[in-house]
């Protein structure tokens, strides 16, 4: 039990927040579940808050799962009490919506091997989600430009199969440049297919100009 206690307590240390945006919450990182750490559960929850005008959070959707329920919910609820720094820019009056990418660490497993196997297996049996999830991992701890490079292909392969974070993330990262040619025509393509699925970040992305993730 005393070890179990210390892992828990430094896989809790060990979570962290990855912004792509500078709107970065302000509150206390979510809690590991301790159901999820006895499964040795790992990965990257990608949730997008909307945040109201004062910088409260009045809902919020899962836009791509780490792969575990349970960590998932976790960074919603814990999130979901955070206050929000609200842009300088004109919002809608009913707020914004902002994305926060939560990495679930394990002591020891820090570079999300794990993860990364349990997501490309799936992505071999025809999940398009977990293929993007893959391309997340990849991103997160790739330390080469061929691991760089990896990475951006199979978030091309989530795109063009039509997962519509993956179209998403394509198209910031055409209007950014990242890893890819600068062009703000490609990113509108790509972000017009996500809308065309409702995705929350390509529809406030089209109808205010406003990128958070």
């Amino acid at each position: 039990m005393i070890l179990h206690a210390a892992r828990f307590l430094l896989a809790t240390a060990l979570a962290a927040v990855s912004l792509s945006s500078a709107a970065a919450p302000v509150c206390h990182k979510p809690k590991y579940p301790p159901e999820a750490l006895q499964r040795e559960e790992a990965g990257i929850s990608l949730i997008a808050f909307l945040v109201r005008p004062d910088g409260t959070v009045a809902r919020s959707v899962v836009l791509a799962s780490s792969g575990s329920s349970d960590l998932d919910h976790q960074t919603r609820v814990g999130l979901s009490r955070c206050h929000f720094p609200v842009p300088s820019s004109p919002i809608d009056p009913e707020g914004y919506w902002n994305a926060v990418a939560y990495r679930w660490l394990l002591d020891g497993d820090p570079g999300l091997a794990g993860p990364k196997r349990e997501a490309a297996l799936a992505a071999r049996n025809g999940d398009v989600d977990a293929l993007f999830r893959l391309s997340l991992l990849l991103s997160e701890t790739a330390e080469t430009d061929a691991e760089r490079e990896r990475a951006q292909a199979v978030l091309a392969n989530a795109a063009e199969k039509g997962n519509a974070a993956a179209q998403y993330e394509l198209g910031r990262r055409y209007e950014k440049g990242e890893g890819v040619e600068k062009s703000l025509d490609e990113a509108m393509q790509w972000y017009e297919r996500a809308a065309k699925q409702e995705y929350v970040l390509a529809v406030q992305r089209l109808r205010l100009g406003v990128m958070t993730y």
